[in-house]
């Protein structure tokens, strides 16, 4: 039997509209990654920033803006690995300005940012397509989480929602 031009493109097209459109909308690994690395900047600016203006207690600001720098570097390396520079560094958030006035504060901003970042690799782990890096990300969550939870005991607040 012999298949025509047309019929294959018939059959291709078929095929792609069959596709569920959620599958076809779903961002490529490079972009999750990319969108984790910028969350991750951004915490890393928060950080560098309430240490500097002793917003943070000291030992743990340095011990989050360490995480935070190994994140980055694995992020970085994954997106060396695929071919890709890690996207520039975008401008803080304007709340940050108002976080700063005091410890307390800060914590609850950082708070929420590092809330925002678990819920952002949640989302990546559900459609992320490398199987390889599944466990790492899933160890930077596991950090991110940790963070949230330190933060929480920080300013007194319970460390469960």
């Amino acid at each position: 039997m012999i298949v025509r031009r047309r019929e294959l493109v018939a059959a291709g097209a078929a095929l792609a509209l069959a596709r569920p459109a959620a599958a076809a909308a779903q961002p490529s690994d490079v972009e999750q990654l990319e969108r984790l690395l910028a969350l991750e900047h951004r915490l890393e600016a928060a950080y560098e920033t309430a240490l500097a203006r002793d917003a943070i207690e000291p030992r743990l600001g340095e011990t989050l803006l360490a995480h935070e720098r190994e994140h980055i570097r694995g992020l970085t390396q994954a997106l060396a690995a695929r071919g890709r520079r890690a996207p520039r560094a975008t401008a803080p958030p304007p709340q940050l300005g108002s976080a700063l006035a005091s410890r307390a504060a800060f914590a609850r901003y950082a708070t929420g940012l590092e809330a925002e970042t678990v819920a952002a690799y949640q989302d990546v782990l559900a459609t992320f397509r490398d199987e390889r890096l599944l466990q790492p990300l899933g160890s930077i969550m596991t950090a991110t989480a940790q963070h949230e939870v330190a933060l929480r005991d920080a300013v007194g607040r319970d460390l469960l929602r």
